[in-house]
């Protein structure tokens, strides 16, 4: 088997998954599905695979069982493992494949490191306009609690922005880069699997033309991945318009930047006068993609050094409070249909927030008014859902340390302020999140009441 791995890197929901499965169809080849191992904070990656890093793997995305290298969590005949490469090595001998490698999203900022580690690596890109990955990213998002969470606009284009000026600079530096548009996969999925295995120097197998019969076992089962379990290979059709007018128009400026940057191999190139992203624009959504890709990264180590006791505490509350006991995730409604529908509820803990901030403004500002600011909070996560109550508790954790700093001098200080602010921040959410469930606790037995 060759030693040096391939990599497919796309930005999420761009076919990356459609690709990896097709190719995986023939024994020849091995990818790794979204095994993630070098989505890590760079200063800390010589940490890796060290002590228990294979349990550790295992339970931040069950890696290693979803590729059916561990049964029943027995990590034992893992043991010569002790890089990547070496992971990748493993995966393809039990397969008998001659290229292995792995496929992931998040390996889209990553892509200059990737080449620097492996300087013989071959790299599958594949490239989707932006507005048909949002729309994706937007579906998604309705039963993802990932896809759901507020960012992912600015990761897109920031992911985006970095794998198509990372692989234009390594391609300079002599990588192996094969570039693939998400349209020929779905529409001339033979010439592309043709082609992608010339690229690979491995036979084509029309094994990989058959969907239907793909193993996906290593992808995760979760309802955004549905459409591709059906085994058709075809566009997704989408009954509503899930992306707005205004960004629209946004993500058709980045796709005018992106592709006069691909013009070399995208057919037909867009003309050069179409209109591209201003200067805030484009330096606001890299800023802020970058920094939240970061939040991610940080995320992804502390799985790595936090005791696993922590950590399977952690994710047992989170799932207890997140996860609704139906199984159905918790509607999702707009904030105007929220006012419509819980109007009188809003209208009342918005006067009694008033009413507890005026009472402390007269009282003795060393009071602890915790409590008292605590009760709009929970008012609204039993009523109205849990997006209205952390605004609450926004405005609560905002208003109380303003209120003492401006009837104390001791609390006249920007760190008293800020650590205030972000303790009452912390214990109202809890209390909010906590209230929630029970919200969904109490909707559950009313269903079966009625």
């Amino acid at each position: 088997m060759k030693e040096n791995p391939v990599f497919i890197v796309g930005v999420f929901r761009s076919g990356t998954s459609l690709l990896c499965s097709l190719l995986n169809q023939t024994p020849k080849i091995a990818l790794m599905y979204e095994c993630d191992v070098w989505n890590f904070p760079r200063p800390l990656l010589a940490y890796r695979f060290q002590r228990n890093w294979a349990e550790r793997i295992e339970f931040y995305n069950q890696a290693l069982s979803r590729h059916r290298m561990i049964r029943e969590n027995d990590c034992r005949g893992l043991a010569q493992i002790r890089t990547p490469a070496d992971l990748y090595r493993v995966f393809g001998e039990r397969k008998g494949a001659e290229v292995s490698g792995e496929k992931s999203p998040f390996y889209c900022d990553r892509l200059e490191q990737l080449h620097q580690q492996y300087p013989n690596a071959s790299f599958i890109i594949v490239w989707r306009p932006p507005v048909e990955i949002y729309r994706s990213v937007l579906k998604a998002g309705q039963t993802s609690r990932f896809f759901g969470k507020p960012g992912m606009l600015s990761r897109l284009i920031y992911q985006q922005e970095q794998a198509i000026q990372q692989a234009n600079r390594i391609e300079k530096q002599g990588a192996r880069i094969f570039r693939v548009d998400y349209a020929s996969i779905v529409d001339q999925t033979e010439k592309t699997c043709r082609a992608t295995s010339a690229f690979l120097g491995v036979p084509f197998d029309r094994r990989m033309l058959e969907l239907n019969k793909a193993d996906l076992s290593a992808i995760y089962k979760a309802p955004h991945h549905a459409y591709l379990r059906r085994g058709i290979i075809e566009r997704q059709k989408y009954t509503q318009d899930l992306v707005s007018p205004a960004i629209v128009k946004k993500l058709e400026r980045f796709r005018h930047r992106w592709e006069q940057q691909q013009a070399g191999w995208l057919q037909p190139p867009t003309p050069k006068n179409q209109p591209q992203p201003g200067t805030v624009e484009f330096v606001y959504h890299n800023v802020m993609g970058r920094a939240l890709t970061f939040y991610d990264s940080a995320v992804r180590a502390g799985f790595e050094f936090l005791p696993l006791p922590w950590l399977r505490i952690y994710r047992l509350f989170k799932t207890w409070l997140v996860n609704p006991p139906s199984g159905i995730p918790d509607e999702k409604t707009s904030l105007v249909k929220d006012c419509q529908q819980h109007w009188l509820t809003i209208l009342a803990a918005s006067a009694l927030l008033g009413l507890v901030a005026l009472i402390h403004c007269h009282s003795n500002p060393h009071l602890m008014f915790m409590l008292f600011y605590a009760a709009p909070c929970g008012l609204v996560a039993l009523v109205v859902n849990n997006r209205w109550a952390t605004w609450f508790v926004l405005l609560s954790s905002i208003i109380s340390p303003i209120i003492q700093y401006d009837g104390d001098s001791d609390y006249r200080s920007t760190g008293v302020f800020v650590w205030n602010f972000f303790s009452r921040f912390l214990l109202l959410e809890i209390v909010t999140l906590t209230l929630g469930r029970i919200r969904l606790e109490f909707s559950k037995d009313g269903d079966k009441a009625s």
